[in-house]
């Protein structure tokens, strides 16, 4: 029987047979193994039971982006969101896209967050936003089966994964079908996103690179997983580029929570060796997403709504609609909506009026005319509106019931003090 590291040694010498080391993997390269079509890449992991595939990029992406950079467009590159879609929206409308300009997200959209799926859908509606696959992305990539079905993977769902799933059910309105179909679809969507991106003075990535590889050789484990070893690093470890990433959050990677930081090696050019970008949309210190310009540097942060900050709940690891995967929040919406009707239906009967669904409820021989509305047209069985008894068939108007209660101020007291008379009034409810 081989031992696992001759096993991990053939399948390196399968994948590249046919590359030389260090050479770029573009577009769909080894697509047959990055989808679990070897069960032994199982082996290459961190931490958790996960297929790890190898670097992936998109040259038609790399290639649209550098060319906007060139023109001056502007490009953006924006930390991990985790299911903040109203914060997001916010960020986006301070950056004031045009048509030709892009934002490249830096991976980690879905998990933890409120609502992941509307995220996903909003990102995947928009052709300005650009996609990188990150760590969480590739977690739920795990609860799709090689035939298209769902089977939530339970680490995932331990990892934020909740919080997503439950999105998915509030967005789908509680239909378990419909959800599972459109997570599927989302993530057939993010198995095809690149991993990193390439361009010719910066690279832009979810997690970092590992030093002691070639930068070109490296693949999931490296570019989604990696922490410290890469933003700890002595020495720049691309020296033509600065690298963009996100995963750690700053509160990690430096001493100012909320703020984007630089690396504090440069580069021959004196530009930074890294950038994190992710502040942290759910810190507790200066929660919020940050965007930053490709070309300039210059940083845009909005900071994390209040109808989203879900983590200023004592103990809270992920959003609400994370528990009970989201059917909680629906039978509050529909204790609400059965509440709002509620309300209504007393005001239309304060009014006069009587819904005809609701005559069944009312004793028409006793009812009081004056809380009747009348009309011509009781005969028509659409009519929802009718006659009280003993109503006058010509009558037209509106008899509306008098109030039921009311306020008055009476003085109760006077009082002497220094010469001077002061009255103490005081209010005093009267049931009518």
């Amino acid at each position: 029987m081989l031992s696992k590291s001759e096993i991990s040694e053939k399948v390196l010498k399968t994948v590249f047979r046919d590359n030389k080391p260090g050479e770029d993997n573009i577009a769909s390269l080894f697509s047959w193994y990055r989808r679990r079509a070897n069960p032994l890449v199982k082996l290459m992991v961190c931490k958790l039971d996960l297929p790890l595939g190898p670097s992936y990029r998109d040259a038609h992406i790399e290639a649209d982006v550098q060319a906007r950079i060139d023109k001056g467009y502007n490009v953006w590159a924006v930390g991990d969101i985790h299911g903040h879609l109203g914060t997001f929206r916010a960020l986006i409308h301070r950056l004031k896209l045009g048509d030709e300009d892009r934002i490249i997200c830096l991976g980690d959209m879905i998990d933890r967050g409120p609502d992941s799926a509307g995220l996903i859908e909003f990102i995947r509606s928009d052709p300005r936003i650009i996609c990188l696959k990150g760590n969480h992305e590739l977690m739920a990539l795990s609860s799709l089966e090689n035939d298209g079905g769902i089977e939530l993977w339970q680490p995932w769902l331990a990892r934020g994964g909740r919080s997503t799933w439950g999105s998915y059910i509030v967005r789908a309105e509680g239909d378990l079908y419909e959800a599972k179909r459109r997570l599927a679809d989302d993530l057939m969507w993010m198995d095809h996103l690149p991993n990193h991106i390439v361009l010719d003075a910066l690279r832009l990535v979810h997690a970092g690179y590992d030093p002691r590889m070639p930068l070109d050789s490296q693949g999931d484990k490296e570019l989604l997983w990696i922490r410290k070893r890469f933003y700890e690093h002595e020495y720049a470890i691309d020296p033509d580029r600065t690298i963009i990433f996100g995963h750690s959050t700053t509160t990690k990677v430096g001493p100012a929570p909320g703020e984007v930081v630089h690396s504090p090696v440069h580069l021959h050019d004196e530009r930074p060796a890294w950038i994190a970008m992710d502040i942290g949309a759910f810190n507790h210190v200066s929660p919020g997403l940050a965007a930053m310009n490709l070309s300039s540097f210059r940083v845009v942060k909005q900071g994390t709504l209040r109808s989203e900050r879900w983590f200023d709940l004592e103990g809270c690891k992920e959003a609400k609609v994370g528990s009970h995967y989201g059917l909680d929040l629906l039978r509050n919406q529909n204790r609400r909506e059965a509440v709002s009707a509620l309300r209504a239906r007393r005001k239309l009967k304060m009014a006069g009026v009587v819904l005809q669904e609701d005559i069944h409820e009312y004793d028409m021989d006793s009812m009081p005319r004056h809380l009747l509305f009348t009309s011509r047209e009781f005969e028509a069985e659409d009519n929802r509106i009718i006659f009280g008894p003993g109503t006058s068939p010509e009558e037209r108007h509106l008899r509306l019931p008098g109030p039921t209660g009311f306020r008055v101020y009476r003085r109760i007291q006077t009082r002497k003090s220094f010469g001077l008379e002061s009255t103490i009034q005081q209010r005093k409810p009267i049931q009518g």
